[in-house]
C-alpha cells in the first residue's frame, strides 16, 4: 500500500487534505473544535450490518497519516462515537500525533457522536428503504416526525453544542478537540450550528472546524477559513 500516494492523490482524502492545511490559518490561540467524519471504511450491503463496519487496512493508514500532519504545536483532545470505526480512527490519529512529538490524549465516548436522537432505529430502517436520504433528513428538519420517535433536529443540534463545549472548557486556549463522528451528525450540525445545507455527502476524514473568539467565529469548511455568523444560544468554550 503507497499510503502516501493515497493521502496526497486519492479524491477521497481530498476533505481531509483541506482540513490539514486550513488549520493553519486559524490564530495562533485559538482553541478550536473539529468535528470530523471516521476514516475509510469497509462497506457493507445494508444499514442493518452498519453499526459493525470497521476500518479498512487504508482507513487505519491514513488516519494515522491524518495524525502525522496535524499541527505539533497544538494539544489535541480526542472524542468518538462508540462505533468501532469511530474509535479506531481516534486511536490512529492519536498515533500518528504522537509520532510527530504532538501531546494528545483520547477522552473517550460522547453519545450525541453516534447517534442523532433517534428513538426508534426499526423506524429509521424502514424509512430509509422508501424515502431517499437528503429527504429524510430535511423532514426531521421540519419537524415531520413526532418526538417519541426522533429528537427534533434543534433540540439535538442545541444540545450536543452544549455538551462538546462544556468538554471543551478545560481545554488549552491553543488547543485543538476532534470530534469523530458520522456524516449524518456532521452534516446536521454543521446545518443546525451554522445554516449550510448539506449539498454533498461527507467524505471520510471530512468535516468542518470552527473557533468562537472574543469578537467572532471563524468557520473552516470545505478547505476555506470565514467569519460566520451563530445562533443567539451559543456561549464561547
Amino acid at each position: 500500500m503507497d499510503t502516501d500516494k493515497i493521502w496526497k492523490e486519492a479524491e477521497w482524502t481530498d476533505e481531509a487534505r483541506h482540513i490539514i492545511e486550513g488549520l493553519k490559518e486559524f490564530p495562533e490561540n485559538s482553541k478550536i473544535i473539529l468535528i470530523l467524519r471516521h476514516s475509510h471504511r469497509s462497506e457493507t450491503k445494508g444499514l442493518e450490518k452498519a453499526q459493525k463496519v470497521r476500518l479498512t487496512p487504508q482507513g487505519h493508514e491514513i488516519a494515522k497519516k491524518f495524525g502525522e500532519n496535524l499541527p505539533s504545536s497544538r494539544p489535541i483532545n480526542l472524542f468518538h462515537s462508540i462505533i468501532w470505526r469511530c474509535e479506531e480512527t481516534a486511536i490512529d490519529i492519536h498515533e500518528g500525533f504522537k509520532k510527530i512529538g504532538g501531546k494528545s490524549e483520547i477522552k473517550g465516548v460522547l453519545l450525541p457522536l453516534q447517534t442523532v436522537g433517534m428513538n426508534s432505529r426499526d423506524f429509521f430502517l424502514s424509512e430509509f428503504k422508501i424515502v431517499p436520504f437528503f429527504d429524510i433528513f430535511y423532514r426531521w428538519v421540519v419537524g415531520f416526525y413526532t418526538p417519541d420517535i426522533w429528537t427534533p433536529f434543534m433540540e439535538y443540534c442545541q444540545s450536543t453544542a452544549h455538551i462538546f463545549l462544556d468538554q471543551v472548557k478545560t481545554s488549552p486556549e491553543n488547543g485543538l478537540n476532534i470530534f469523530v463522528t458520522h456524516d449524518f451528525n456532521t452534516m446536521a450540525l454543521r446545518f443546525g450550528w451554522f445554516g449550510l445545507r448539506p449539498e454533498k455527502w461527507v467524505k471520510f476524514l471530512g468535516g468542518f472546524a470552527f473557533a468562537i473568539e472574543a469578537d467572532q467565529t471563524l468557520l473552516l469548511d470545505y478547505g476555506e477559513l470565514k467569519p460566520v455568523a451563530v445562533p443567539h444560544w451559543w456561549k464561547k468554550p
